[in-house]
């Protein structure tokens, strides 16, 4: 149900509404005791959707005893969560309760309706203009989305999710990607604009690249320079080192994931990112064989080392103009080839500094790697390019972006109390 009825104001304009938003995005919403939202239940494909009164019940215990979650139910047109009272609509549910403090159920109260943040989007501001292919979720297309102050429309790129043919498991992996792009803010790292998720299809938005994939651009510009393909391998450093320093893995770095927009190369396509810095993969979990690193394929385990070996492939990648890895050898080839002791030779074009660094990168022995912070150092000295005050940069970008919002950093919110930090650079 969208609506509460043609006579009622419609659930979606209320301030407190947040669509599709997941069990774990609220808890990071709510902090004080009393803060509430409404949102549309999580269901099974075919099943109709409800609306979900989630409240901060007590904010000292754990994540999930500390919120607790109502369904909102109708009947006759009548909306209600016990049997106390109904109401005509959920706006005046919850009116009534904020009122007169009266308990929801259980002792729980709600008191401070919490907004929408400046990521979460109104599809009214999204025009999709065309398709630009197939991803994991749904299509990619390339559009316009429109700022709330002065108009301003810039290009985006927009994933799309039609939720009715996700499985949970599917849509979690996509509002984590999203969730995983909000922390982010860095000139080598796709800009992230934010999803809209009061409607179906939920849309994930994010900065257009004028050159769209890396590995696109590098197939049809062959002529591209050593020098230019160095600075390449330096931006997806920057990116890359910034994305470890959070901490984070990205476990999927490929020309592929790479995008190429304003003589810069951006780190893009989250959908496996990790917190942290290592995880266990399940064995049997498809992978990337020709960019996984050799303990990868051995024991299933993923580090910012692996990361450094899939960036070794990356650089390889680069100098080939986006060739497949590992010529001539198929892909169950390649597994016991790595194993047996096999490595691609460095690109014999490349400058003597960056075949030795990349010689290091596909060291057996994960420790005997260079971090992405010294790659970055080597890199920099053979372009000899000075390294941006990427954190002035993105503290710029962001306020920027909610000034077209018309947010204020007070609106921000997150857990505990503390005040959101949008993303920083290094």
């Amino acid at each position: 149900m969208s609506t509460d009825n043609s006579m009622m104001v419609a659930v979606e304009r209320g301030p407190w509404f947040h669509g599709l938003l997941p069990r774990e995005d609220v808890r990071l919403l709510l902090d004080k005791n009393g803060d509430f939202l409404v949102r549309q239940s999580e269901t099974k494909p075919g099943e109709a959707r409800s609306y979900i009164l989630s409240v901060m019940f007590n904010n000292q215990l754990d994540d999930i005893a500390a919120v607790r979650h109502f369904v909102i139910m109708c009947s006759d047109y009548k909306y209600f969560i016990n049997q106390v009272a109904s109401f005509e609509s959920i706006h005046a549910l919850i009116e009534h309760h904020l009122r007169t403090n009266s308990e929801i159920q259980d002792g729980v109260r709600i008191a401070t309706p919490v907004r929408r943040q400046y990521w979460e989007l109104n599809h009214t501001r999204i025009r999709i203009q065309k398709k630009l292919g197939e991803g994991a979720f749904g299509e990619v297309s390339a559009g316009i989305m429109r700022f709330k102050k002065g108009g301003k429309q810039v290009q985006v790129a927009i994933k799309q999710a039609k939720l009715e043919k996700m499985g949970k498991d599917q849509i979690k992996d996509f509002m984590m990607e999203a969730r995983t792009m909000r922390k982010l803010g860095h000139m080598n790292v796709v800009k992230f604009y934010g999803v809209a998720v009061l409607q179906e299809p939920v849309y994930l938005v994010m900065e257009l690249a004028s050159n769209g994939a890396l590995d696109s651009y590098l197939k049809k510009n062959e002529d591209t320079t050593v020098e230019k393909r160095t600075e390449m391998l330096l931006q997806a450093a920057w990116g890359l080192e910034y994305i470890h320093g959070k901490p984070m893995l990205h476990r999927d770095i490929a020309s592929r994931n790479c995008l190429y927009g304003d003589g810069k190369v951006k780190i893009s396509d989250f959908g496996l990112t990790r917190p942290g810095t290592f995880y266990q993969m399940r064995p049997g979990t498809k992978a990337p064989i020709r960019w996984l690193a050799i303990e990868t394929m051995r024991v299933h385990i993923y580090s910012q080392k692996t990361d450094v070996w899939s960036y070794g492939v990356l650089a390889w990648e680069i100098f080939n103009n986006c060739a497949e890895p590992y010529p001539g050898l198929k892909t169950c080839e390649v597994m016991s080839q790595v194993q047996g002791g096999y490595r691609m030779p460095p690109p014999p074009n490349a400058a003597p500094e960056v075949q030795a660094m990349m010689k290091k990168i596909f060291s057996e022995n994960a420790n005997d790697r260079p971090s992405m912070a010294e790659i970055a150092v080597i890199l920099q000295r053979v372009t000899g390019q000075p390294r941006p005050n990427f954190q002035a940069i993105a503290q710029k970008e962001a306020a920027e972006l909610l000034l077209m919002n018309s947010v204020t950093q007070k609106t921000v919110t997150r857990r505990r109390g503390k005040k959101a930090s949008l993303p920083k650079g290094m």
